[in-house]
């Protein structure tokens, strides 16, 4: 009898044999020694690479092991390799592998397959090296034509056969890059290799055509050449019997229009064709049913937030109601079991949000009433629906945002305060968003019951700022103490500012509009702590320059220049040449430039220190007028002396009486130097100090409007300062004093040159001044000129 053989293989790939050491000890010992193939291994790196807590190193050291066991790699492996340093982010082992798979490709030990060119072109589309995209598209074309032209021949199979996935991310690639036209020639060539398309492969070409149209849109340039591509992938889609998804619907209505009058006036106009008018509403009616059918058959929560989104988009609230009552009564009557809730925070936040783009802000607060758990008892809970209106049970931040904006734009704050309260009480931390949003001005357009209420520039209440900034700075502090490095561990990767500049910048105008500079040096502490908080110094330095990198530009809580000027119209406010001189120097030894709008403070706060000083020594000069020798105090409040460093203070007329002459102070000569730099010095001024940078810093409205109020409360002040027993003759008005006319002609010519359009208060300034001139009809026609333009 023969003795069967101990050698046999296993359907795996593994090897027993035998023959090998160990193998006559006992027979189950036979079947545990076994040989690793590539198949193995491919499942082993596989299982590496989409692992998100893996390390490059550990696939590459499972490369080198198959290698040293001399295990031969395939085209699977390749392609797993390089899967796996897509996932990973290991952009330098990605081309390595590329090269030694294009070598053996070319050896002929390994083939390229379809596979291997599709992970390619998706890497590289992640790595954003669109030369190597493009290299990669390019050849993968050019196999696939190969590959078409070997099937008419009568020879050996050459190039690689196309398929779907392949030239779905080819037209991928092309959409996503805006080359609309590229991305429709190779839809077109799938269509030629007999290819099935899936709604994958026209997503990305309707998501170009919307992004297409929008930048036409707004070029003002004519946007049919979008619609009529649209139109034209619309009809090859049905041809193609592929069931269009929600992201291709909501590209396609945003960009035909959904019940919108584009087709009537636009295309009219442009002598459009009639047939392709009708073909366009006929589509306007296919998407609204398909929409309307995706609702019943989906009951997906995504399909409604789109819904409202596009709704919100479009500006058809009517739509936006439709979209809402469905979901309403589909949560109330339907008995089928939808996979998420149909009421949450995305749905409920895309309500909102479509309602607040309406401008429909009451109706998006009566919506936040009813549909969240309610806050408190108060009067404005005795309106709430009955028990059976659907109640969002766990909103997010998305939601507190969105009814922070509402509740804003609807003129009442008061209620953001206890909303920001309650995030922060259901440990919800307010983000930079929520506090802009908490602060947003209330729409006047909106608020058209009221418009008496908004007739000069908005500014949050005092009061509600700072409730709104105890809140804000508790939910803080709570975090410095938590945490003081703010950059250990991972809650630099988690945590984002929330005290930034702009923010910081609206509540310290508040305080200055209010005087506290209390409140205003508060908050510019609070934001000097969350710029250390967060590693960020100065903009100016660049020590902190990689850190102020990681966050966007509106997330950068290192004070800069809008934070400064806010800073010195809080001292302007007051006039505290010292906490001016302070910021100011702050400033400079930063490295922040001031702007144009600095120096307009800067000279607002010059302007009253000077008119302070001025009507110090009109009164004085008043109480000493009868006396020959005034008896000045050399000092003022502000401990300098209240008259420049001039030769004579006093002039002699011809009678040999003793007359005022109006001098300049410090903040004068300042104000003139801005002046030069602002319009140019082309009027020769002796008196004026010159600045040591020639640079001009260019001339705006308010600046202009505020300089002329400074010359002429400086004529109208050297006028009333003359004896009052004599004539305001110009002889006894000072030289330094008559050049001020002069300067406000420079400022009006420097406007008219620069192309800068005046409003109603530079002219009221204008007009002013003609009337301190004592040249009534001018200030006139100035204000007839000014009524007839606005």
């Amino acid at each position: 009898m023969t003795r069967p053989s101990m050698r046999r293989s296993e359907p795996d790939g593994c090897v027993l044999d035998s023959r090998l050491p160990g193998s006559g000890i006992i027979a189950s010992s036979v079947h545990s020694i076994w040989r690793p193939t590539a198949y193995h291994y491919n499942i082993a790196l596989d299982a590496v690479g989409r692992d998100n807590k893996s390390a490059i190193d550990e696939l590459i050291l499972l490369h080198r092991d198959m290698r040293s066991h001399s295990i031969r790699e395939d085209t699977i492996t390749f392609n797993t390799l390089l899967n796996g340093c897509r996932r990973l982010g290991a952009w330098a082992y990605f081309r390595e592998v590329e090269a030694q798979m294009r070598k053996r490709d070319r050896w002929g030990i390994t083939r390229m397959d379809v596979t291997s060119w599709a992970t390619l072109i998706q890497g590289y589309r992640e790595c954003k090296d669109w030369e190597a995209v493009d290299r990669c598209v390019a050849e993968a074309t050019s196999s696939c034509r190969e590959w078409y032209k070997s099937q008419s021949e009568d020879g050996a199979e050459r190039g690689i056969k196309p398929s779907t996935e392949l030239w779905s991310a080819i037209v991928s690639i092309y959409a996503v890059r805006d080359m609309v036209s590229q991305a429709v020639a190779s839809r077109r060539i799938m269509q030629g290799f007999d290819l099935s398309m899936n709604a994958y492969t026209f997503a990305p070409i309707f998501a170009a055509l919307h992004r297409m149209r929008r930048s036409l849109v707004r070029q003002k340039k004519d946007a049919w050449q979008a619609i009529e591509l649209a139109l034209d992938e619309y009809e090859e889609m049905r041809k193609s019997n592929v069931t269009p998804n929600a992201t291709i619907l909501t590209n396609l209505a945003l960009t035909i229009g959904l019940n919108n009058t584009f087709a009537d006036t636009s295309c009219a106009q442009g002598g459009q064709d009639e047939r392709v008018l009708s073909r366009l509403r006929d589509v306007d009616s296919t998407v609204a049913r398909e929409l309307e059918a995706m609702l019943s058959r989906s009951h997906d929560p995504h399909t409604y937030a789109v819904l409202l989104n596009l709704g919100g988009r479009s500006g058809a609230v009517d739509d936006v109601r439709a979209v809402w009552s469905s979901l309403i009564n589909e949560m109330k009557f339907s008995w089928t079991v939808a996979k998420q809730p149909l009421l949450n925070s995305l749905t409920f936040s895309a309500y909102m949000n479509a309602l607040i783009s309406c401008k429909r802000y009451n109706e998006a607060t009566t919506a936040f009433y009813a549909h969240v758990t309610p806050m408190s008892t108060s009067s404005t809970q005795l309106g709430r629906p009955g028990i059976d209106t659907p109640i969002l049970i766990g909103a997010d931040q998305s939601v507190y945002n969105a009814s922070l904006q509402a509740f804003a734009r609807a003129d009442r704050h008061r209620m953001c305060v206890h909303i920001l309260r309650r995030m922060v009480n259901s440990g919800i931390q307010p983000s930079a968003l929520s506090v802009r949003n908490s602060m947003l001005p209330p729409d006047i357009d909106a608020q058209k019951d009221k418009p008496a209420r908004y007739t000069r520039r908005w500014s949050l209440p005092l009061m509600i700022a700072r409730n709104m900034w105890s809140v804000i700075i508790e939910s803080r502090q709570r975090e410095w103490a938590r945490n003081p490095s703010g950059l250990t561990g991972h809650l630099f990767g988690e945590q984002l500012p929330v005290i930034v500049n702009d923010v910081a910048a609206q509540l310290i105008r508040t305080a200055a509009y209010a005087r506290n500079v209390e409140f205003g040096e508060q908050i510019f502490d609070a934001l000097n702590k969350e710029a250390a908080f967060f590693g960020m110094t100065s903009q100016g330095h660049h020590d902190s320059a990689t850190t102020s990198n990681r966050f966007p530009e509106d997330l950068q809580c290192a004070p800069n220049v809008r934070t400064y000027t806010s800073m010195i119209t809080l001292y302007c406010n007051i006039a505290d040449l010292t906490g001016v001189n302070r910021i100011w120097t702050q400033m400079v030894n930063d490295g922040i430039e001031p702007t144009l709008h600095t120096y307009t403070s800067l000279v607002a706060a010059m302007h009253k220190v000077a008119l302070r000083k001025r009507w110090k020594r009109s009164r004085e000069h008043a109480e000493q007028s009868d006396r020959s020798t005034p008896a000045w105090d050399p000092v003022d409040g502000s401990g300098e002396s209240p008259i420049s460093d001039e030769s004579r203070v006093y002039e002699s007329s011809k009678d040999g009486s003793v007359q005022y002459v109006w001098s300049l102070t410090a903040q004068d000569a300042t104000i003139r130097s801005v002046e030069d730099r602002a319009v140019g010095s082309d009027v020769e001024d002796s008196t004026a100090q010159q600045s040591d940078d020639n640079v001009e810093l260019g001339l705006d409205i308010p600046l202009s409007t505020l300089l002329l109020r400074y010359h002429s409360l400086r004529i109208q002040d050297a006028a009333s300062s003359v004896h009052k027993d004599q004539e305001p003759q110009a002889s006894l008005i000072d030289k330094s004093v008559a050049q001020d006319i002069e300067r406000v002609m420079r400022v009006c010519r420097a406007v008219e040159l620069k192309g800068l359009k005046p409003d109603a208060r530079f002219h009221a300034a204008l007009a002013d001044f003609f009337e301190t001139c004592g040249d009534n009809k001018s200030a006139e026609l100035v204000r007839q000129h000014m009524e007839s333009s606005s």
